[in-house]
Order: C-alpha cells, then sequence, then structure tokens
C-alpha cells in the first residue's frame, strides 16, 4: 500500500503542479506518434488493453505488468518526407523476490530523425549540412497488488535542430485494473508531466501534456477485442477553428467563426480499435481517431482521414504487426513492428 500511496501521491502533485496546457508553442510533440504498429492500427491512441500483444508500456507504464523478461520490440515508421521514426521497447529480466514477482521493468526509446538539411548563409551560399533530431529514453516500472497495477515511467527528452536544442525531464503515471474472471480492464494515465529545462530559446513552450482513460473488453464468446480510449482529457474544448475555413460572413463583411457542439467537442476526444481474432496467431485491427478526422478534413470530405487498420501475426518467439493510419485525406502513413522473445527463443 505505501507503493500505491506514493504513486498517486506523485501523480496527483505532478499533474496538478507542472501539466502544461493543450494549444500554444509545443515542443516534443513526437511523442504523440504511435509507439506501435499496434497502437496505430488501433486509432493511435491506446490506455489499455485486457492481454497486450504488443508492448504498449510506453502508452501506459502500468501496462507493464505484461511485457516478458528478455521480450525486445523494435518499430520503424517512415514519416514525413526523409523522416524516420523508431522505437524500441525492452523488458527488463528482473526477478528475485515475491514482491518483484508481481513487478516489472522495461526500458525505451524513442526516436526521430528527420534527415540531412542544406545549411546556408543569408545570401544563399551553401555552407554545408546540419541535421535534426528528437529523442527519448524511458525507465518504466510497473507493480501489481491483486486487480490492480500502477506504473511510472521516467524520460529524458531532447530535441536539436543544427546547434539549437531543447531538453527536459518528464514523466507518466498510470493504473490500470482488471477483472479478476472476464477480459475486461479499465486505465487511466497522465503522460508527458514535468519540466523543460531548456528550450531552443528564450520563448516559454508546452510540453505535449495528456491525461487519458479507456477500457478494454472481449466478449465471451465473440472473436473480438474492442478498445475505447478518451485522450486530452485535461481539457474539454480540443477543437481548431481555422479562420481560412470561416466561409461566412454578417451584413458588414466580417467572416463568422464556425461554432463547434458539445457533442462535437466530446467526439473529438475518442478513439475506438477493434481487432478481429481470427485465429491464435492471426489477428486483424481497424480503428477510428475522431479528433484526427475532422483536423484531416478538406472544406467538404475527409477522405480517409482519422481511420486505420493493420494486422498482426505471429509464430513461436516472434510476432510482426503492421498498421497505417491516415491524418489527412491524401497520404498515409505505417508503421512496422517487430517483437522477439529473447527467453523463449533460448529455451
Amino acid at each position: 500500500m505505501k507503493q500505491y500511496s506514493f504513486v498517486v501521491l506523485l501523480l496527483l502533485v505532478t499533474v496538478g503542479g507542472y501539466a502544461q496546457p493543450l494549444g500554444g508553442q509545443r515542443v516534443f510533440s513526437f511523442l504523440d506518434l504511435p509507439t506501435h504498429a499496434r497502437v496505430a492500427a488501433l486509432g493511435g491512441q491506446i490506455a489499455t488493453a485486457t492481454q497486450p500483444d504488443g508492448a504498449y508500456h510506453l502508452n501506459n507504464p502500468a501496462l507493464a505488468d505484461s511485457i516478458r523478461n528478455n521480450q525486445l520490440s523494435i518499430s520503424l515508421m517512415p514519416y514525413l518526407a526523409a523522416a524516420k521514426y523508431y522505437t524500441l521497447q525492452y523488458g527488463l529480466p528482473i526477478k528475485s523476490s515475491e514482491t518483484a514477482r508481481r513487478s516489472r521493468w522495461a526500458v525505451g526509446l524513442q526516436y526521430l530523425t528527420y534527415g540531412q538539411f542544406t545549411l546556408t548563409d543569408p545570401a544563399g551560399n551553401s555552407l554545408g549540412t546540419f541535421s535534426a533530431n528528437d529523442y527519448a529514453l524511458s525507465l518504466s516500472h510497473a507493480h501489481t497488488e491483486g486487480n490492480f497495477t500502477l506504473g511510472a515511467t521516467l524520460k529524458a527528452v531532447g530535441s536539436s535542430i543544427e546547434t539549437y536544442s531543447a531538453f527536459g525531464v518528464l514523466a507518466d503515471f498510470g493504473g490500470i485494473w482488471r477483472h479478476p474472471t472476464k477480459n475486461l480492464t479499465f486505465g487511466l494515465v497522465a503522460k508527458n508531466a514535468g519540466y523543460l529545462l531548456k528550450n531552443y530559446g528564450p520563448a516559454d513552450a508546452d510540453l505535449p501534456f495528456d491525461l487519458q482513460a479507456g477500457v478494454t473488453v472481449k466478449p465471451k464468446h465473440a472473436p473480438i477485442r474492442l478498445t475505447l480510449t478518451a485522450h486530452h482529457l485535461q481539457r474539454f474544448d480540443i477543437s481548431y477553428d481555422d479562420p481560412n475555413l470561416n466561409v461566412r460572413y454578417d451584413l458588414n463583411g466580417n467572416p463568422i467563426p464556425r461554432t463547434v457542439s458539445v457533442v462535437e467537442k466530446a467526439a473529438r476526444h475518442l478513439s475506438i480499435g477493434a481487432e478481429l481474432l481470427i485465429s491464435r496467431n492471426v489477428h486483424l485491427l481497424v480503428g477510428y481517431n475522431h479528433q484526427k478526422r475532422q483536423e484531416g478534413r478538406l472544406t467538404t470530405f475527409g477522405g480517409a482521414a482519422g481511420i486505420s487498420f493493420g494486422a498482426s501475426v505471429q509464430a513461436r518467439g516472434f510476432q510482426l504487426t503492421y498498421g497505417r493510419f491516415t491524418a489527412v485525406p491524401t497520404a498515409g502513413t505505417s508503421q512496422l513492428s517487430l517483437r522477439i522473445d529473447l527467453e523463449q527463443l533460448l529455451k
């Protein structure tokens, strides 16, 4: 119970004191990218899971309770233009006492490289090249007591653009409750709370804080698993009013801002995913993120924006997962993840 009290107290202090609001100038936005192909295929947001087949602890540290010792997960996402996004997650083989058997430790790496750029002087003369990169190194811990699991992740996050750089120390705090007999799990997580120790310049910037809650359920006799996630709960209105879309005008010729209904504002917090369990080793995945749908729309239609899908296959010691999600009507991004169970392979 001491561990529960400590984590809950730390969560309340961190969220209440150091969480930054949504909007404005932000740093470390790459932390919003999916950390695994399964997450990408299920709508891009995951706060809970019943039987995690992928590495989820970078989404909710409490989900590290399901990662196996010496389990390695590697993901690759060709992002925009020449940018590439990599993630690595590994379950540390720490096990000795009875308390340790109810605990799990994991490390993670998120790395986004934007490629090489040409460096020029004010007259346009080439001075060589420079690079831009974002990274996050993390250590996660989860502890289970009964049906409850609490977890925390400590992250060192940095970004560099030519000679400019930013650095911060961030943390995630999460908890899950698993039903003792049914495939039902509830989760809550506060992500990316902390301190920005150094920014690119003197201007202030917001951290990508996100308060999420979710539920995952698998009906007893149905080959499907459903996940519903509510994100950015720290702020009710997360809609963006694009002034270029103000097509109505009053009698004086002034644009009339578009209004967003209460139902629409609530729906923009929701992301839903479904897994069709074809067999024990083959799963099909599909997801929908309403915020991505609305933000990726053109003036009259949205194409496939906000829709995601994928598939997962596994054999002894290996699992390969592919996910694709679309943020704008004309382009999509794919992610490929490979999970390797090193301990099973060694046996």
